[in-house]
């Protein structure tokens, strides 16, 4: 493409959204790039009960819905597509090439979210995609209760994930490597709900016999129909060219250092405080500093 466009944001979850939202009503018409469905990890929080606004509480589906539709009222749109790369031209402004096209512009915002660790587990590759997870909402797609499901993690988003699926009929066990890290209200109700969580083990090998048979060091195997991996996340910057990456992840800045033009944005730079409301308030950030460098 050669038209100049003023901002490109890279990424649909709440901080992108915002930060499109907020340039939109600025009269910037941004172009927003996201190459899944918009509403990023927020799509997987079973019930979100600390956004204002939800006294009783909403799923994350639906508020990622919301702010899509919010977006669109103000004459927004998202435009699906996969970027490859983000680098730096010589006049100062950037390329983001998709694997259809390149982009020309004068600000970019980064809101790539973040994507889970990858655990070392001896066979775990070997049983395949359709039986090890990373991404709850794709196991939601190949399975269907009661099947068993084995939870590997002790964090807030394992024992989300354990009562979203629980709530939907599955027979869920958690087993985390260390202590349980959860909020004590999500440990609190999966006692009351049918989980079973399992401290202090780590899985040393999977294997597929018909069911999955998964090892762990000290207590004897588990059996299991899926396994759902949620063992930490890691800021998604593989789009950006290196020349950027040593300037941007610096720790939680906005932009990178001495590269006007260039902000980050939700949690890509909010190391574990992965909340919407942050991520909101991150990108609404980012998009205030794009306006002020575009209207110089």
């Amino acid at each position: 493409m050669d038209e100049m466009l003023s901002v490109v944001i890279v990424g649909a979850g709440p901080a992108g959204i915002a930060a499109a939202i907020y340039l939109q009503r600025g009269g910037f018409d941004p172009l927003l790039l996201e190459k899944g469905v918009p509403g990023g990890l927020l799509r997987h929080a079973n019930n979100v009960e600390n956004y204002p606004g939800f006294p009783r509480g909403i799923s994350g589906t639906r508020l990622a819905e919301l702010f899509v539709e919010h977006l669109w009222a103000m004459g927004g749109s998202v435009k699906n597509a996969t970027v490859k790369c983000i680098s730096r031209c010589e006049d100062g402004t950037f390329a983001v090439s998709t694997l259809d096209e390149e982009y020309r512009t004068k600000t970019v915002i980064i809101a790539t979210g973040t994507r889970a660790k990858l655990v070392d587990i001896r066979g775990a590759q070997a049983v395949g995609d359709h039986r090890a997870f990373y991404d709850i909402l794709e196991l939601l797609d190949m399975t269907r209760p009661p099947e068993k499901i084995l939870i590997y993690g002790g964090g807030d988003a394992a024992f989300d994930y354990g009562l979203n699926l629980d709530r939907r009929g599955y027979d869920v066990t958690i087993l985390c490597r260390s202590r349980i890290k959860c909020l004590p209200l999500l440990r609190e109700r999966a006692e009351h709900a049918r989980i079973r969580a399992i401290e202090g083990h780590s899985i040393t090998r999977v294997m597929d016999e018909g069911r999955l048979r998964v090892e762990t060091d000290g207590m004897g195997p588990i059996e299991t129909d899926r396994l759902l991996i949620a063992c930490g996340r890691e800021p998604r910057l593989d789009i950006l060219a290196s020349s950027l990456i040593a300037l941007s992840s610096t720790g939680e800045r906005t932009h990178a250092a001495d590269m006007p033009g260039l902000y980050l944005a939700g949690d890509i730079v909010a190391d574990r405080r992965r909340q919407a409301g942050i991520a909101i308030g991150s990108g609404l950030n980012a998009a205030m500093l794009a306006e002020q460098y575009l209207r110089k």
